[in-house]
């Protein structure tokens, strides 16, 4: 499948119908999504393996990369809300997906590949932390979108977790005014696209 077309089929999808703030529920953008799939596929981390989304919201990992080819994809969230919204987009594009309803700290389960888009910490200092964490015990490579300007401090606790960044790249990240503290429609941030790897 071409990025274009996933990216037509990603946002076909259903959003959030009543988004957290606590939780930082933003969909992440079709167009990014497509990207960042369409580069794990490339290096050959898609196809054929066990792909897991931590914080999996509405699915819009999860389903992608069983679009493009994973044999098992496993999408976690803990707000049963956004799970049932992303079970009717698996419906609506015929993508078999597991989800499971958890805290991702409490997580059981290995994989060969995690893409996620965990919470920039916000609301809360430190919220992207036990995605970091959890990520990096379940599988060897990890993909993860995170605020700009927090490297150091990534790199840090990735080190700390027996991983290291292999790959960095600046994205545009689009949010739509979704919360009553939104002043303008739709505002650009930057953020930093993450490949972490696992020491072996």
């Amino acid at each position: 499948m071409r990025k274009k077309e996933l990216e037509i089929k990603l946002q076909s999808l259903k959003e959030f119908e009543d988004p957290s703030v606590e939780l930082e529920q933003y969909s992440t953008p079709a167009p990014l999504a497509a990207s960042l799939l369409q580069l794990a596929k490339l290096e050959g981390n898609i196809i054929n393996n066990k792909v897991y989304d931590l914080g999996c919201g509405t699915g819009t990992f999860a389903i992608g990369a069983k679009l493009l080819g994973a044999d098992k994809v496993v999408g976690v969230d803990i707000d049963e809300n956004a799970l049932n919204i992303a079970k009717e987009n698996c419906k609506s594009l015929e993508a078999e997906v597991e989800f499971i309803e958890e805290d991702v700290s409490d997580v059981d389960g290995e994989g060969d590949t995690v893409i996620q888009n965990p919470p920039f910490g916000a609301q809360k200092f430190g919220s992207d932390r036990p995605f970091i964490k959890k990520s990096l015990e379940i599988a060897p490579i990890v993909y993860s979108i995170h605020r700009d300007g927090t490297r150091r401090f990534i790199e840090e606790y990735v080190r700390e977790n027996n991983g290291y960044i292999e790959e960095e790249i600046t994205l545009n990240f689009p949010i739509r005014r979704r919360f009553n503290f939104h002043k303008e429609e739709e505002k650009s941030v930057k953020v930093n696209l993450f490949k972490f790897i696992k020491d072996q």
